[in-house]
């Protein structure tokens, strides 16, 4: 287990100054820009640390522009834990000018943001946002506002408090937290769990609620021929599964989701027309 118990009790200016951060960090995709991404924000972020830390403006100064300058982009929530390392970090260069690791905050932040984006990518986006969506889509599908909200709640509302978490954590136990998680092997357990996970739901999702139905049935020898039937007999949601997968290849080759939906909008109404489907 990651040893939890040495990390120093926060003081109520680093619990403000947590705060502050916290706050300027919610601005992640707001501030992004094609140059150097979430930079702008991280600094952001780190501000209110630094203006705790460093007594001298210059020292301030030069220590913002430094973070506003380096490219970085991560997942939004373990923005939140580069940010507490990197606070961290910067209150020990404070106290210890004689000792510069500024480089080492910089190499730090660049050799961190690629895993935990994956890892925030893989859990959140892949795993964690397609279990919320397929139990509030059920709801929603009857015509409850109450899918609507808890969406918000379950993954808009519990991100900002994950967020907030790895912030603190970050900022209490620095590098040690995710150097070890590396070490023991739970960050690739994690990546790999949340990718079979994700993947099962988003299957799951597709046999819920994309339907597709072979009405055409012809008559030959006076027996009519149930297509739809056939295809069930073979594998249930068959034609769900390929329209999916079409889409999804499509997409992958720049195909813009409108593009898509008219298309998909306009075969539907022509096979209906001509009684296919």
């Amino acid at each position: 287990m990651i040893s939890m118990n040495k990390a120093p009790k926060l003081t109520p200016e680093e619990r403000k100054m947590l705060n502050k951060s916290f706050y300027f960090s919610l601005g992640t995709n707001m501030a992004s820009s094609k140059v150097s991404q979430q930079s702008k924000c991280f600094a952001m972020a780190m501000y209110p640390g630094l203006e705790m830390f460093y007594d001298d403006p210059e020292d301030r100064k030069k220590a913002f522009y430094r973070h506003a300058g380096e490219f970085f982009n991560t997942h939004q929530v373990f923005l939140g834990l580069l940010v507490g390392i990197a606070l961290a970090m910067e209150k020990q260069q404070a106290e210890h000018p004689e000792e510069d690791i500024t480089e080492t905050i910089s190499t730090l932040k660049a050799s961190l943001m690629g895993p935990t984006a994956g890892i925030g990518d893989s859990f959140f986006f892949n795993c964690y946002r397609v279990i919320i969506a397929g139990l509030c889509i059920g709801l929603s599908a009857n015509g409850s506002l109450l899918g609507v909200i808890l969406f918000v709640l379950l993954y808009g509302g519990l991100l900002l408090v994950y967020k907030y978490i790895f912030l603190t954590a970050g900022y209490r136990y620095g590098t040690s937290l995710i150097t070890e998680a590396f070490e023991r092997g739970i960050v690739p357990l994690i990546t790999e769990a949340a990718g079979i996970l994700g993947a099962i739901m988003v299957g799951a999702l597709i046999a819920q609620n994309v339907s597709i139905k072979i009405a055409l049935q012809p008559v030959i020898g006076g027996a009519a021929i149930d297509f739809q039937g056939m295809l069930d007999s073979i594998m249930p949601g068959l034609l769900s599964l390929l329209l999916w997968g079409w889409s999804f290849s499509r997409v992958q080759k720049g195909w813009s989701p409108t593009k898509l939906i008219f298309l998909i909008m306009g075969g539907c109404i022509v096979l209906a027309f001509f009684g296919i489907l």
